[in-house]
């Protein structure tokens, strides 16, 4: 499960792409 607009640019999701995602869904819930 990764997010589209990450994964736009790319396809897999590093350590600090994992970390910006759980961010992302703690912080940015309703983006």
């Amino acid at each position: 499960m990764i997010i589209d607009f990450r994964s736009d640019t790319v396809t897999k999701p590093t350590p600090g792409m994992m970390e910006a995602m759980m961010r992302a869904k703690v912080g940015d819930d309703v983006f």
